[in-house]
């Protein structure tokens, strides 16, 4: 299975997309894989023969371990939600209900792509919940391109309240790239847009479906451990990154939850994690959040 910075596509070549992080060190993300192109194949004719230091995030459990054993450093770094469509992941009647009220005078559709509609979910993206916020990069796709699917929840007049944005690891395995929510959204229109994707994936012969990865959520590791200390520090940063937000939203359909981890080659430092943190913008995000923070206490001391 792929790690979830690659997917698959209609084409005939691989593209890999490199981040420079120092010198001897770059990031590989946003792989894109030919339908039954091996998996094995790129990682030996790209990476075990190259002299430079490699990254790769979102590696599941088998690819880590085949990654470890040709001079990777591995970590445990979060947790990724896997739905079964075999499955009932909507038993609850919390569930349930939510999607109800979500559905009211709603209707769900697929977009097909188009330079408008790619234009149109840009936009839409900075008119949702943290649309304002500085954006973070590279660890997800956020760019509605061809080889994806987009699905949206909306009115009778084409107002978008909630958006999905999907691609593939396999034929018959999907899985998330982005998820939008209008700010001020009604109530369920999220769960009713993934009870709806989820049925229209089951009829066309998806087996799985990826709802995507959460950071931090491995606790069992001390602080004096490189994958405690990443976590560790992570989980400290909840106040720029709501993970547990994250975590409780998807857990509420009731997931298989996977392992996923963090490969790096020679050796993680503290500057390729710096690098990270940069090149993703969660820098941004946490001075964007501490400011507000702090902007909010000065009121509150002053009223």
């Amino acid at each position: 299975m792929l790690p979830f910075s690659f997917c698959r596509y209609d084409e005939d070549k691989p593209i890999l997309f490199l981040i420079d992080l120092n010198k001897k060190t770059k990031w590989l993300t946003f792989v894109r894989l030919p339908y039954g192109y091996d998996l094995t194949k790129i990682l030996k004719e790209y990476l075990y023969t190259s002299n430079e230091g490699i990254l790769i995030d979102g590696c599941n459990k088998g690819v880590a371990y085949e990654l470890s054993d040709n001079g990777y450093e591995i970590y445990k770094t979060g947790q990724e939600a896997i739905l079964d469509l075999e499955y009932d992941h909507f038993k609850k009647k919390s569930l349930k209900e939510l999607i109800r009220r979500g559905n009211r005078g709603k209707q769900i559709e697929e977009i097909p792509f188009s330079i408008k509609m790619k234009d149109r979910l840009r936009k839409f993206r900075y008119e949702c919940a943290h649309g304002k916020e500085p954006q973070l990069k590279y660890l997800f796709s956020d760019e509605f391109k061809s080889f994806n699917r987009l699905f949206v929840i909306k009115d009778d007049s084409d107002f978008w309240y909630g958006a999905f944005m999907l691609s593939h690891k396999e034929k018959n395995y999907a899985q998330t790239e982005l998820i939008l929510r209008r700010k001020h959204a009604p109530v369920g229109v999220m769960e009713a847009l993934i009870y709806s994707i989820f049925h229209n994936l089951k009829m066309e012969g998806y087996e799985y479906w990826s709802l995507g990865g959460v950071p931090f959520t491995v606790y069992e590791d001390t602080l004096f451990t490189k994958e405690g200390m990443i976590n560790f520090i992570g989980r400290r940063l909840r106040f720029a990154y709501n993970y547990k937000g994250l975590f409780f939203f998807k857990n509420k359909f009731n997931p298989f939850w996977i392992d996923y981890y963090f490969c790096v080659k020679p050796n993680l430092t503290v500057s390729i994690l710096l690098k990270v943190l940069f090149r993703t913008n969660l820098h941004k995000l946490i001075i964007y959040k501490l400011s507000h923070i702090l902007s909010f206490g000065k009121i509150n001391k002053g009223s």
